[in-house]
Parts: C-alpha cells; structure tokens; sequence
C-alpha cells in the first residue's frame, strides 16, 4: 500500500505545529486542508501520512468528530482499522461513529452477497480492529432481521457469524456527550 505514496509529497503541506489551541488552531490552513483531503478519501493516504507524523493523530480524530460532509468516497476496511490502532489513545465515541459512517455500507446487501462479505471478514479478521468488526457483526445482524430471507439461509450466515469472535467492548451507543452530534440522515 505504501508503496505508491511519497512522503516528501506531504512534506511541503505542513507548517508550524502550535501545541496549545484547539482543532485546527494547532496547525496552518495548509496542513488542515491537507488532513481535510485525506479524510475525505479512502483513508490509505491518511493513515501513510499518520504513520510518519502522528503527532496529527488527535487532530485528526478531533476533526472526525465533527465532519459530517464526506465524500461519497467509503473508507477502505485496512485503513480504518489501521487509523483505529493508530488513534487507540485517542478514539472519542463520535470520532469512531464517524469512521465506521465512512465504510462500505452493507444494508442492500443480498443473502448472497451479505454471506461472501462475512467470508471476507471471518477470512481477514486477524487485519481488521475488533471496533470494526463488532461493527459489521452488528450490521450483519440487522440485515438478516430487515429482511425475509429463507431460515436455512440465516441459519447459514448465524453459523458463520459464530466464528467471527468479537473482542471489543466499545459501546456504539449514542449516549456520551457527543451524542447530539448525530446527524439522522446520515444513519
């Protein structure tokens, strides 16, 4: 992945790095319109970047927290979950909301489709943060109760789902003091 990026291409973007201030008082408006670009794309790039400058990482995440116009741009599963394990000192309930906001959206998903993207995640589930697969557990769940598959066919994707063991605790309630955050439309 990494292959393809060259750090001496971000390099020119940041400036001075203020350590009081808030979001992106903390940086030029170069910097932030560059972490503004990455964000909106399919993340690899953002997380390269992250990689070499973590200091960004909590910006980053600030700014996630707030950024409701995405692209329709979906995040690539690898890098979500590596800017998941980049940020794990830092992951804000709605920061994470966010993120998981910005994967592949399986609620159309048919059964045949639904049972070949839980194969690709029981198959990856060693490369994926347990966040993110507690999250597609979930959606899995809910597309089987939203729709009239036959029972021999659920009972196919349930046994499947039993071996995508999920080691996450994170609460996706909405509860915490981001909460009302939540925009409905993007649900």
């Amino acid at each position: 992945m990494e292959d393809k990026y060259k750090l001496e291409n971000y390099e020119r973007f940041f400036g001075e790095f203020k350590e009081d201030g808030a979001h992106w008082d903390k940086i030029e408006k170069r910097t932030a319109t560059l972490f503004q670009v990455l964000i909106d794309g399919d993340l690899k790039e953002l997380v390269f970047v992250l990689k070499y400058y973590p200091k960004y990482i909590e910006i980053v995440c600030d700014h996630f927290r707030y950024l409701y116009n995405y692209s329709a741009q979906e995040a690539d599963i690898f890098a979500a979950s590596k800017l998941l394990d980049l940020s794990k000192n830092y992951q804000p309930k709605q920061f994470v909301r966010n993120l998981l906001r910005k994967l592949q959206k399986i609620d159309e998903f048919d059964i045949t489709q639904l049972s070949l993207f839980l194969n690709d995640l029981i198959k990856n589930q060693e490369r994926l943060h347990p966040i993110i697969l507690g999250f597609y557990k979930n959606e899995i769940e809910k597309n089987i109760s939203n729709n009239n598959y036959h029972l021999l066919q659920i009972k196919v994707i349930e046994k499947n789902l039993s071996k995508l063991p999920i080691n996450s605790d994170f609460d996706f309630s909405a509860t915490d003091r981001d909460a009302n955050l939540d925009i409905p439309y993007m649900d």
